[in-house]
């Protein structure tokens, strides 16, 4: 039945994909050893090449931008430097996101600290995306896409050379929210030993809307700092700072050994869609320059090891990182009650994997694995005066355990010059737990000894199977058709954040909607079955035209969604009905299992017009994409679908001047979650201009964003709850607001490199 209902569902998908670039873009002079097997995998996803990454990084702190060159994927707001790549409908910890080959985990009740969030677009080098129905060895604990995002590999001399010196020096400003920042790159090699260090800094004011978006009642609350009617309140951001200091050593050009110390510091950052900001209350943001009030919102640390060897067989790749977090929440002054409720969370990660490459002959290569993650997470609010929030310590998540462990055998086989399969099997062995908790009083005791007195233990066993054919008819066409099945177990917070209590309910959403959520120790894996048909098209000399179309579905069982929880008071002030009623107010959800099924196609292509003499060059790019999502229990829509959307550009070219405009075209959003009284957006169409200029060691960009200051809501922006009472539901008069897209925005980024 599952089979049948995939077939379906890419039957009706519009047969539309994605034909970009696929050879990643080396940087000048980069020097590696050569510890690589010959045959690397014909099944390598999607790769943005670095001078994409850099003209996306021009315009953008955000690092999860950086992903939007990909057809299918799409931003799910958060905080200035957080959000979060959605793809072919799946986010957060539905896709496998790995920074350096670490699994980075959020410590955070509203994830506001995700894993693209802890490396900035000036140290990114290399992005891979595997959408849907990707190799085992690159999945597992996820039923989306994996996303490989790496810094730069260590840099060593040429034989010729007694050492070389390398380093980058760059700076941006943006008009619209005065983003400024600046990033540094050193470094210095001989042919066996490499030593670099990165930095990289980030503020931002909070941006503009083009125009007005907010309800009268917002202008009436009393607040120490009222912002305008079109800025975005807590879009802001103090003082992000990466630092990373890399070791590396080449054994004989077979074995390259790497060590990496990064840290992560942000003063803090507002989420508009969530009812706390990144801000640690023992730091006062309008004072951030003394040192004796200095206290980051968050800290992250890593130590990552690194060994890959060459060897007659084939490779042999060890890793080992370890990860510490510590990150606070409270408000910022624009909400009704700023900086007076402080939430603290510190974590840990361990992790790493063994993964061998063997070469069995010319024909086959398999692929053995195991890898590992242990996961420690504690979740505090600390008391204060006032609004029934003491005497004691609010236990959201008390030493809550997360441990994973899986193993992988992948058989890849050229057969000839036309056929290629992948066929991949791995399981992973995923345990969670917390201890007991406690609320602020009494008046959280019977939410607290129902979790306290259930099963606070569970374990459950995953099973994943990948399977490929990849059919090249000849030099201008090839298909491919792919069939996966994924699990994925519940994190720590949808299994065990315990309070019905609604202000601590609020306080537990990473998906920006304003709702409340409250766990559900009851909850199965998630197990996704995926089909997908990929057909890929170009000119003989893949010159001058190329299309691709990438058509999927996938049917999830147990997929977690939500229902209203039981309450038959009031939902609030002016709203229509209940809690489980009502459709104008924001309300309480607990995590539910259900059917869903999600299907859509993705069409993009590029075309070469050819070159005018003493003009230039001229090219133009497109992509469609679509994406649809139903929860097949209930009969509604699955939250948070990008609607039909296409990017256009075209292109012209000079020498080393490049000049680009650009088109995004977003249809109204009307397929919106029933359950969670997702708002409508309606359709918007923006255009950027963009211009680029290179020398030898230099670069600079220039853009004007959004170029006729357009007025448009994003479809995946959520709530915009940063003003008013951030503790309540609020009733009618609060709900309804959506965030606002950036209006027009200059930028101009500058960076040299030797």
């Amino acid at each position: 039945m599952k089979l049948l209902r995939l077939l379906m569902a890419l039957l009706v998908s519009p047969m539309l994909g994605y034909a970009g670039p696929n050879a990643e873009e080396s940087e000048k002079s980069l020097q590696l050893p050569p510890v690589q097997v010959d045959q690397e995998s014909r099944f390598k996803g999607e790769v943005i090449p670095l001078k994409a990454i850099r003209q996306k990084g021009a315009n953008t702190t955000d690092t999860a931008k950086l992903l939007e060159e990909i057809p299918g994927v799409s931003s799910f707001s958060a905080g200035g430097i957080s959000s979060l790549p959605t793809i072919h409908g799946f986010a957060d910890d539905r896709n496998r996101t790995q920074v350096d080959g670490m699994d980075l985990m959020s410590a955070c009740p509203n994830h506001m600290n995700p894993a693209l969030s802890f490396i900035n677009p000036a140290q990114v080098r290399s992005i891979q995306v595997y959408a849907g129905v990707a190799p085992v060895s690159v999945g597992g604990d996820s039923i989306g896409s994996t996303i490989q995002v790496d810094s730069a590999r260590p840099r060593f001399a040429n034989d010729d050379q007694v050492y070389v010196s390398f380093g980058q020096l760059g700076t941006f400003y943006r008009s619209n929210g005065a983003a400024r920042g600046a990033n540094v790159a050193l470094g210095a090699a001989t042919r066996q030993f490499s030593l670099a260090y990165t930095e990289t800094y980030a503020d931002a004011n909070n941006y503009q809307a083009a125009g007005n978006f907010k309800k009268p009642i917002l202008q009436t609350t009393p607040t120490e700092d009222r912002v305008g009617e079109k800025e975005v309140a807590s879009s802001a951001f103090r003082r992000s700072r990466n630092q990373e200091l890399g070791l590396a050593w080449n054994v004989d050009d077979n074995h390259l050994f790497e060590l990496k110390w990064g840290e992560q510091s942000i003063d803090w950052e507002g989420f508009p869609n969530q009812r706390m900001d990144m801000v640690s209350s023992e730091f006062d943001p309008n004072n951030g320059s003394s040192l004796l009030t200095h206290k980051p919102a968050n800290v992250n640390k890593t130590v990552n090891m690194h060994y890959l060897g060459a060897y007659d067989w084939g490779e042999l790749e060890v890793r080992y990182f370890h990860q510490d977090i510590r990150h606070a929440m409270d408000m910022l002054r624009s909400r009704a009650f700023g900086m007076y409720m402080p939430m603290l969370s510190d974590a840990s990660t361990d992790g790493g994997s063994i993964k061998t490459t063997l070469l069995l002959n010319a024909r086959d290569t398999l692929r053995l694995g195991v890898d590992f993650q242990n996961y420690r997470l504690d979740d505090w609010w600390t008391p204060i005066d006032g609004f029934n929030m003491g005497p004691n310590t609010f236990q959201n998540i008390r030493n809550g355990k997360r441990d994973r462990l899986g193993v992988y055998g992948e058989w890849e086989s050229v057969w000839d010059a036309e056929w290629m399969t992948l066929l991949g099997l791995r399981t992973d062995s995923v345990r969670s737990s917390v201890d007991p908790v406690q609320g602020y009083n009494t008046t959280y005791s019977v939410d607290a000894a129902k979790l306290n007195r259930g099963d606070r233990n569970t374990q459950t066993q995953q099973y994943d199977l990948t399977a490929l054919v990849k059919y090249r008819a000849d030099a201008n066409q090839a298909y491919e058709i792919g069939f996966a099945r994924k699990n994925r177990s519940p994190n720590l917070y949808e299994r065990f954040a315990w309070s019905t209590n609604s202000m601590a309910a609020l306080m537990n959403n990473f998906v920006g909607d304003g709702n409340g959520y409250v766990g559900n120790p009851d909850l199965k894996p998630e197990v996704a079955y995926t089909m997908s048909v990929v057909a890929d098209w170009q000119d003989a000399n893949h010159e001058k035209w190329a299309v691709k179309t990438t058509a999927y579905a996938t049917y999830v069982d147990n997929y977690i969604d939500a229902r209203r929880l039981q309450r038959n008071t009031s939902a609030g002030s002016g709203c229509n009905g209940t809690n489980v009623t009502t459709t104008n107010c924001y309300v309480l959800l607990q995590y539910e299992n259900v059917d869903a099924l999600l299907y859509g196609a993705d069409l993009s292509g590029s075309y070469q017009f050819g070159r005018l003499a003493s003009v230039g060059n001229f090219s133009a790019t497109g992509v469609i994409s679509y994406v649809r999502g139903n929860n097949e229990t209930t009969g509604g829509h699955l939250y948070h679908m990008m609607p039909l959307n296409l990017k256009a550009g075209f292109q012209h070219q000079l020498g080393k001047w490049t000049n680009r405009l650009e088109l995004q075209s977003v249809a109204e959003k009307v397929r919106v979650s029933e359950v969670r009284n997702e708002v409508n957006t309606p359709g918007y169409t923006i255009f950027h201009l963009r211009s680029s200029y290179e020398w030898q060691h230099a670069r600079l960009d220039f853009s004007v964003e959004n170029l006729f200051n357009k007025f448009y809501l994003l479809p995946l922006g959520g709530a915009y709850v940063a003003e008013g009472n951030s503790m309540t539901t609020g009733g009618a008069a609060y709900y309804g607001m959506n965030v606002p897209g950036m209006g027009r925005s200059v930028n101009v980024a500058f960076n040299l490199f030797y």
